[in-house]
C-alpha cells in the first residue's frame, strides 16, 4: 500500500511539473506601438534580451499601429493585449452621447509628460508667457498634445487665440523651421529635442506651470474584460516592463545595445561608438520622465494619481474636446490594482544583470 501511495504521489508530481506556468509554452501577446519604430522602444526590448518576459512566461509581439483610431477598435476587439496609449482619448470617451469605450488604463508608464516647449538659446522669449503674438511648432494640428499646449498657455497668462500653431511635423523639417526662424517656439517631444541638441543646435525649454510639472502622458490600457478574466497577465506583463524600464534607467547604453540588437535596422551602418553615445543622450530624457516621481511620492511604478486626470481633463476642456460641464468619473479612467504586483521582484539583481548585459 505504501508503494502504491508512492507511486502516486511521484505520478501527480510530474503531473503538476507538466501542468504548472513555467513549464506552458510561452503566452503570445501583442503590443502596438504609436509611430515608427524608435528607440522609445529600448526599455521593452532590454526587458526582452534580459529575460523578464520571459520569466514571466510571456512571447510579446510588437506592432505598430498608427494613431489611437487605429489602436482603440484593435484593443476592443482582441486583436491586441495593450499599446502605448495617449490617455486622452478615454476621457473624451466617457462624455454623454460618446463611445465610453470600456477599457481602463492599468498602467502609468510616461510619469512625466514627454511634451516639451523650447526655443534657441539665444531667443528673447523666456517663459511661456512671452509666447503672446508667437508662433509655435507642432507635429500636427491635431495632435493629442495641443489642447494641452493651449492650457499650459491659458494657465501662464497668455490668450491662445493670439498664439499661432503651425504644423511642422518632427525631425529635420521641424528643427530647420526652428533654426531659420519660421517659428519662435517648438512643442515636440523629450527624444525630439534632445536629438536637436545632439545636432549641435543649443535650445532652451520653458518652464510649464505647476500644475502642469508631473503629469502622466501615455499610459498602457486594457480592457474591462481582460481585466475581469486576465490579472494574471496584467500583473505579468507589467511586472516585466517595470523591469526593462528600471534595467534601462540604470545603464543606458547596454539599453541602447539590447535595442540595436532586436531591431538591426536601426543601428548605424558606421562609427557605432559615436552613435552609441549619441542615442544614449537622447534616450536619457525620456528614462527621467518614465522613472519620475514628485518629492514625497511613494516610488511604485506604474501606479497612476487622480492628478494625471485632473490635469488631463482640464486641458482636454480648454481645447474644447471635452464639454465644461463634463464629470467624468476619474475611476473610471484608471485601476492601480495591479501596482503591487509590478513592483514585486529584486531591483538589485535587475540592476545587475543590466550591467552585465552583452548583445
Amino acid at each position: 500500500m505504501l508503494a502504491r501511495i508512492r507511486d502516486w504521489t511521484i505520478a501527480a508530481g510530474l503531473m503538476a511539473m507538466i501542468a504548472s506556468p513555467a513549464h506552458a509554452a510561452p503566452e503570445k501577446l501583442v503590443f502596438a506601438w504609436p509611430s515608427a519604430i524608435n528607440s522609445g522602444l529600448a526599455p521593452m526590448a532590454f526587458a526582452m534580451e534580459l529575460g523578464f518576459f520571459k520569466a514571466e512566461n510571456i512571447e510579446p509581439e510588437v506592432v505598430v499601429l498608427q494613431g489611437s483610431g487605429t489602436i482603440i477598435p484593435q484593443l476592443m476587439s482582441g486583436a491586441i493585449f495593450s499599446a502605448y496609449s495617449s490617455l486622452e482619448p478615454l476621457p473624451i470617451s466617457r462624455q454623454p452621447g460618446k463611445p465610453n469605450f470600456p477599457f481602463k488604463f492599468v498602467y502609468n508608464y510616461m510619469r512625466n509628460s514627454i511634451w516639451e516647449i523650447t526655443v534657441l538659446d539665444g531667443s528673447p522669449i523666456k517663459q511661456i508667457k512671452d509666447l503672446a503674438g508667437k508662433t509655435i511648432g507642432v507635429g500636427g494640428l491635431q495632435w493629442g498634445n495641443v489642447p494641452t499646449t493651449k492650457a499650459i498657455l491659458k494657465a501662464s497668462g497668455v490668450d491662445p487665440s493670439t498664439v499661432t500653431l503651425v504644423g511642422v511635423s518632427t525631425g529635420v523639417p521641424a528643427f530647420e523651421a526652428l533654426k531659420h526662424g519660421k517659428i519662435d517656439a517648438l512643442n515636440l517631444f523629450d527624444t525630439m529635442n534632445a536629438a536637436l541638441e545632439q545636432m549641435g543646435t543649443p535650445i532652451r525649454r520653458l518652464e510649464f506651470p505647476p500644475e502642469f510639472r508631473g503629469m502622466s502622458s501615455h499610459g498602457f490600457p486594457v480592457t474591462d474584460k481582460m481585466i475581469k478574466e486576465r490579472p494574471d497577465l496584467i500583473a505579468r506583463f507589467g511586472r516585466a516592463m517595470t523591469k526593462g524600464t528600471l534595467a534601462c534607467a540604470a545603464n543606458v547604453e547596454n539599453c541602447v545595445k539590447a535595442y540595436w540588437k532586436l531591431y538591426p535596422a536601426q543601428k548605424p551602418a558606421s562609427n557605432e561608438a559615436a552613435a552609441l553615445v549619441r542615442e544614449s543622450n537622447i534616450l536619457k530624457p525620456r528614462m527621467a520622465n518614465l522613472t519620475y516621481f514628485a518629492p514625497g511620492q511613494p516610488k511604485k511604478m506604474g501606479s497612476f494619481s487622480d492628478h494625471d486626470w485632473i490635469a488631463t481633463i482640464a486641458a482636454l476642456k480648454e481645447g474644447g474636446q471635452i464639454a465644461p460641464d463634463a464629470n467624468i468619473d476619474l475611476k473610471s479612467l484608471y485601476t492601480n490594482q495591479f501596482v503591487d504586483e509590478f513592483n514585486k521582484f529584486d531591483l538589485g539583481e535587475v540592476e545587475k544583470k543590466a550591467n552585465a548585459y552583452v548583445p
